[in-house]
């Protein structure tokens, strides 16, 4: 397929995918970002602090110096509590809030969510197909071999996600405020944490932990690499040396979910601590300010173990999306060769009748 066949083909399938396992994803932030009982207090009383001054209306200091700031109808206890609310795992996060908001909460920024991983899949894909067909031609045109090495699987894919950063970060930022400001605000509408994002930071607080999504980056790398391996490795899938043809094709639903299933599962296990960075990173009211400084935080204040927190629900939810994903993706990667073979079919007949 086309780069843009390619794209949309692999953003409807991210985002069915997706809407399968929503409650999964909220509930795996939710753990990721809260932090210990001990400096919730902290945190809590600070927010006190702060909502006092903007509830009487004071300069507070921002990136752009100090501005005023007008009173808001926020109620600070609910604040508090929100922030002093606790979760062991990933089913009592769901527990509690479907007890506490309805089936309603477990999909809290459904509508974000979705419209983020539709663009990054459609992004990411257009780019990952353009750049590794434009490669392929290079190596064709110098009569190397065609198939690619894993290394540049690796490299191919990072340059595409990369690309695909660079635009979908600020939906991402947006996503995540949203999930993880339960309580903290009456608006929590796309405009609303938007503006409060702007208001902060100014343009750049859209592409706030960049860097880390730059690093992160090497997760999906990891991801397709790992998949197009496996594919050669437990199906021995065809390999045509005069095009590059979405070999998922080959595959049936089953083997096409489990290759997704076990290449995430190497490369979220990789690189777990750098998404726990970035989720804190992008959380409501972050305390830090680089991936590094959370590293260090929670290795210092929680041990070895907290890089890797919330593990299980990033697995739980990482491998279902992706295992649906390549699922979806290569069927209806098959429906539509199908159904551009019939089209090319009933042209060449008009062709004939014409003549």
């Amino acid at each position: 397929m086309a780069s843009l066949e390619n794209a949309l083909v692999g953003a409807v399938s991210s985002g069915l995918a997706n809407l399968v396992v929503y409650p999964l994803d909220l509930a795996k932030t939710v753990i990721q970002t809260q932090l210990k009982q001990g400096d919730l207090s902290s945190s809590s009383d600070l927010l006190i602090k702060e909502s006092t001054q903007k509830d009487t209306g004071t300069a507070v200091p921002s990136k752009r110096g100090l501005r005023q700031v007008k009173p808001r109808p926020e109620p600070v206890r609910k604040a508090k509590e929100s922030l002093e609310q606790t979760y062991k795992h990933v089913l009592d996060v769901i527990v509690k809030i479907y007890q506490k908001e309805g089936i309603g909460g477990l999909y809290h920024g459904l509508g974000t969510s979705l419209l983020g991983s539709f663009i990054q899949s459609f992004s990411y894909f257009f780019w990952y197909t353009f750049i590794r067909r434009s490669y392929f031609r290079v190596k064709k045109v110098k009569g190397q071999a065609a198939k690619f090495s894993t290394i540049e699987e690796l490299l191919l894919s990072m340059i595409a996600a990369a690309t695909s950063q660079l635009f979908t970060n600020p939906i991402s930022i947006i996503s995540t405020k949203q999930q993880t400001r339960r309580g903290l605000e009456g608006d929590n509408s796309v405009s609303a944490v938007a503006a409060e994002i702007y208001e902060e930071s100014g343009i750049t607080g859209y592409w706030k932990s960049l860097k880390v999504s730059l690093v992160l980056t090497i997760n999906p790398s990891i991801t397709y690499a790992s998949a197009e391996k496996l594919k050669d490795l437990l199906y021995q899938v065809e390999w045509d040396s005069k095009d590059l043809n979405d070999s998922s094709i080959q595959l049936k639903p089953g083997q096409n979910f489990l290759i997704g299933v076990l290449s995430k599962i190497i490369s979220t296990v990789l690189t777990h601590p750098l998404i726990v960075a970035k989720a804190s990173l992008q959380k409501s009211a972050s305390q830090f300010t680089s991936f590094q400084e959370v590293l260090v935080y929670l290795y210092r204040k929680e041990g070895l173990h907290a890089l890797w927190k919330g593990i299980l629900p990033q697995l739980t939810k990482g491998v279902i999306v992706q295992g649906f994903l390549f699922m979806f993706k290569g069927e209806l990667a098959k429906h539509i060769k199908k159904f551009l073979f019939l089209l090319r079919i009933y042209k060449s007949k008009r062709m004939i009748k014409r003549n």
